[in-house]
């Protein structure tokens, strides 16, 4: 996840404890922050990051964050399953979902779920 999704966790969501203590955690900033034992700062590009992870060990990759952080994986095809969550408020305007893509993505539907009127999406590429 990049700094920003980082700090508002820390900071409004949960400041009291960190929300995925049981996962390690990688936070990419430009700040030099020494990283702790589940959270690991880091200061390369999301791509580097994936693509290293996927060669170890290990569970899914699960990607948390803006467009800085997705555009550059689905420039590259690193992302093979979109949740999308909608939570239903009409914004005057606000900052774009995806980016401007190099070519249209096929994607298919794998499941949706709806809870406290947020509905959940998932896709596949196809």
């Amino acid at each position: 996840m990049g700094w920003n999704t980082y700090h508002q966790i820390i900071t409004e969501l949960s400041p009291n404890e960190w929300f995925y203590k049981d996962l390690t955690t990688y936070i990419l900033t430009h700040r030099p922050l020494p990283s702790e034992k589940n959270i690991k700062f880091v200061h390369d590009n999301p791509c580097g990051i994936v693509e290293k992870l996927k060669t170890e060990h290990g569970k899914t990759i699960w990607i948390c964050g803006g467009g800085n952080i997705i555009q550059p994986l689905i420039q590259n095809g690193l992302i093979d399953e979109y949740y999308i969550s909608i939570i239903p408020t009409l914004l005057g305007n606000g900052i774009r979902l995806f980016e401007k893509l190099p070519k249209e993505m096929p994607l298919k539907l794998i499941r949706s779920q709806s809870c406290n009127g947020i509905t959940e999406l998932v896709y596949r590429c196809r």
